[in-house]
């Protein structure tokens, strides 16, 4: 679990969301709660197909307009079992790990492909 969250605010462009993402290497970036107070994620998918395919310009585009509403949270204590479900359910690549509603860590496919090399995989009993 990556446990240093990068953050954006909402009313960002999506030009200032690809330089901070690309300045710490990370592919999706978790979005400040707007006016309704709700957290959400912006990816480079949605980068790529929401303001370049459609032939938008990255620093006319606000990040709240293709951001992914709500954010996926997990509760601390959620096992990695269970955020395979929900990434694999929801077709999602990440989830976040909150407490008290706020986001503590970041649970990704390559935090599990990690894992199950360094500890291997025990499938539980459904």
């Amino acid at each position: 679990m990556a446990t240093k969250l990068i953050t954006i605010k909402a009313d960002d462009t999506v030009e200032t969301a690809v330089h901070v993402m690309n300045e710490n290497d990370i592919s999706g970036i978790i979005v400040e709660p707007d006016n309704d107070g709700v957290w959400s994620m912006l990816t480079q998918n949605d980068v790529v197909t929401k303001v370049m395919h459609s032939n938008r310009s990255p620093a006319s585009v606000k990040v709240i307009e293709i951001a992914n509403k709500p954010l996926r949270m997990v509760p601390v204590d959620t096992s990695l079992h269970e955020c395979v479900d929900i990434m694999t359910d929801n077709k999602i690549r990440r989830v976040i790990v909150e407490k008290a509603g706020k986001p503590l860590g970041i649970v990704t496919y390559s935090d599990v492909f990690r894992t199950v090399d360094k500890f291997g995989w025990v499938p539980v009993d459904l």
